[in-house]
């Protein structure tokens, strides 16, 4: 049995190494290259697996694997980067490329992906699309990526599930984004938000005088959004008379406005999204099972963000960017802040940490956003004090102390913090007992002794 035949085309030495190292072995051999042209000599006499790192110098590893796939179809490509962005990966399937694999490497899973490819068929062919481009380093969120990737080029139904506030909408957008209809409409609308009685009209359409209210013709989302994208938010949400109508449309391809006889033949993509179970739903009755499978041609299945914490700062840097017109600048954050932020479950999802980045930003009185700036749950989560009240504001003093002995030079900042916030416990505690200290030190843990000299410095009653 030969041996397969790997080339590996990289700018950087280290990397060629690395892999010639790490992938040859009694079944690979590899060869290695930082020339696109040399590279090319050795594939044209033949390569059964190619590894592309996209930055390579002058040139694109993205462009050359679109030329090279098109050349060469008995080679599957793998491109390679540090920068796993989810733009780089759409556009690294949709070129061509077999899968996708980012620095640093996990040599053992490169691997068996290469002796896998030997023997399956490569896969297909992206523009850029930094609005959606979210960087990851979570690997469900790099499979969807993949899949996007492969589906954008098609016709196909997708039906997008996972928690509110996951991104769906995003994806969805991503996906027309990507696709051949990019430069035509791309049409929500969230079925949660529109009541029963409404929503027939919103998504098909009205004719003068079709019912009490109707004053003039109306167009429905699926006639806005022939020839691109409808993207049915909240699909659940629908009662099970329109779901009959939906699927009539689904089918025929068509749809008729109320009040007309009249019917409009379409060319539009459905993308459904769902919160809930439908599966649940359709073994329960309350959602048709025909109208799912029609939907779930391809499904996606978000994560919830306390599933990537790893991306935690990717999505703080784009939501700081996002909402940079809030302050008319970039703000950063503190080392501090985003451990809290990436240690917060997030139960709203990426929606929840977006209103808190804008939350943050408004509160910022400097560049950085730091800890004290982020929303109380986060914040007193963040200093361990549950759910204090007071927490924010003892913060806030020992800052402000901290603050004041740096710009006078002192190095007092613990000793002044622990005066002020002694003063309540002890008068408390004396208030309590009565002056009585023996008692009062006994509530409080400390020596006799130790708590007569704060009761001096606090300048309370000497009397017992």
């Amino acid at each position: 049995m030969r041996k397969i035949r790997v080339l590996v085309v990289d700018d950087e030495e280290n990397i060629l190494w690395l892999l010639k190292e790490g992938l040859s072995d009694e079944k690979i051999d590899v060869l290695t290259t930082t020339e696109p042209n040399m590279a090319e000599n050795y594939l044209a006499k033949g390569v059964d697996i190619c590894l592309v790192d996209i930055f390579l110098g002058e040139y694109n590893g993205i462009s050359l694997t679109e030329k090279w796939s098109n050349l060469f179809k008995e080679t599957h490509f793998i491109i390679m980067t540090a920068q796993d962005t989810g733009s780089n990966v759409i556009e690294s399937i949709k070129s061509g490329a077999k899968d996708f694999f980012s620095k640093p490497f996990d040599l053992l899973e490169l691997k068996n992906k290469v002796i896998s490819l030997c023997g399956n068929i490569p896969q297909s062919t992206i523009s850029d699309s930094k609005e959606y481009d979210f960087e990851t380093k979570n690997k469900k969120m790099l499979e969807i990526y993949k899949l996007i990737g492969k589906i954008s080029k098609t016709n196909i139904n997708v039906l997008i599930l996972g928690e509110s506030g996951t991104g769906k909408e995003v994806i969805a957008r991503m996906i027309h984004k990507q696709s051949a209809r990019s430069e035509r409409p791309f049409v929500p609308i969230n079925m949660a938000a529109i009541p029963n009685e409404l929503l027939e009209s919103e998504l098909f359409g009205h004719e003068r005088g079709s019912f009490t209210g109707a004053i003039g013709d109306k167009k429905g989302k699926f006639e806005e959004a022939n020839h691109g994208t409808i993207f049915l938010d909240e699909i659940s949400e629908m009662d099970m008379g329109l779901q009959s109508k939906l699927l009539r449309v689904i089918q025929e391809k068509e749809v008729t406005k109320i009040g007309s006889n009249k019917t409009l033949k379409l060319d539009t993509r459905i993308i459904a999204a769902s919160n809930r179970n439908l599966e649940e739903l359709v073994s329960t009755g309350k959602f048709r099972e025909d109208l799912y499978y029609r939907l779930n041609v391809v499904s996606i299945e978000l994560p919830p963000l306390y599933e990537r914490k790893e991306d935690t700062a990717y999505l703080t840097n784009h939501f700081l960017h996002k909402h940079q017109s809030i302050k008319d600048k970039v703000l950063t954050c503190s080392e501090e802040a985003l451990d809290a932020m990436t240690a917060y479950r997030w139960p709203g999802n990426i929606r929840e940490l977006e209103n808190s980045i804008q939350y943050a930003i408004v509160n910022a009185e400097t560049d950085v956003i730091k800890l004290e700036n982020l929303p109380p749950k986060i914040f007193e989560q963040g200093t361990g004090s549950g759910k204090s009240s007071t927490s924010h504001d003892l913060y806030k003093l020992a800052l402000n102390i901290i603050e004041s002995e740096i710009l006078s030079e002192g190095n007092n900042a613990y000793d002044e913090f622990m005066k002020i916030v002694e003063y309540p416990i002890i008068k408390a505690v004396m208030d309590k007992t009565g002056n009585n200290k023996s008692v009062s030190a006994k509530i409080l843990g400390i020596n006799r002794n130790t708590f007569r000299k704060k009761v001096r410095e606090h300048g309370f009653e000497q009397d017992s």
